[in-house]
């Protein structure tokens, strides 16, 4: 399965869809794609419906009041242990991945548990790679993980090895995706895995946490870490 979370991203999503679609299906011959819309305001959900009529079986789309980009994936990745299917696999929706990159992450699914896109390259712009930086090592000093890079939206994971990791994560989490990286990463049985990934300029929309909201999201993450079971 393919989890997408969407919000507001009337201007990417349409292309970051049918590029994406393309792309696995070259190399995966059975899975869908989930976009879950997180309460977008704008023609993203116009999009979604027409794109699903058009996909069939291929796509799926749902919508639902917002919670946040972090529970969105969780939301996902629920779905996809719900089906037993045995990969997911989590992208965005605003067209910074590139689904060149893909094929190495399918290659080695069986070597790994989680594999992480790394962005050693990034378009996104200089603070945004200081606040990843920043991440790292409040991850390192609150939580006691390394994490190469914790908030990529990109990654493909073995469902048997999120699973018991997405029902402990609290519902009022604000950066879920972040906390599940965290407990994977406390598991020594996981097998993590790591590719450096292209990582273009947006498409349009605004980032999940907007630079603005970064120092508050840092303080909320920091208190809700020691909400995980160790």
């Amino acid at each position: 399965m393919v989890v997408l979370p969407v919000f507001n991203e009337e201007a990417s999503v349409e292309n970051v869809i049918r590029e994406w679609i393309a792309s696995i299906a070259g190399q995966v011959t059975g899975f869908v794609l989930l976009a879950i819309d997180d309460g977008s305001s704008d023609r993203t959900g116009e999009i979604l419906v027409r794109l699903s009529d058009q996909y069939g079986g291929r796509m799926e789309w749902v919508k639902q009041a917002n919670v946040g980009h972090g529970q969105t994936c969780l939301r996902g990745y629920a779905e996809a242990a719900a089906r037993k299917i045995p990969f997911v696999f989590q992208i965005d929706s605003d067209g910074q991945c590139d689904p060149q990159d893909f094929p190495k992450f399918w290659q080695a699914r069986h070597s790994f548990d989680v594999i992480y896109g790394v962005r050693n390259g990034r378009e996104d712009g200089l603070r945004r790679v200081v606040a990843s930086k920043l991440l790292q090592l409040l991850l390192l000093l609150r939580a006691n993980v390394w994490c190469p890079d914790a908030n990529v939206p990109f990654r493909l994971m073995r469902i048997d090895a999120v699973e018991p990791m997405i029902a402990v994560i609290p519902s009022d989490f604000c950066l879920a995706n972040i906390a599940l990286a965290v407990l994977l990463r406390r598991d020594s049985s996981v097998r993590h895995g790591s590719f450096p990934i292209r990582f273009h300029a947006r498409t349009g929309g605004e980032p999940s946490v907007p630079l603005s909201n970064f120092f508050h999201k840092a303080v909320e993450l920091y208190h809700q870490l020691e909400r995980l079971p160790r």
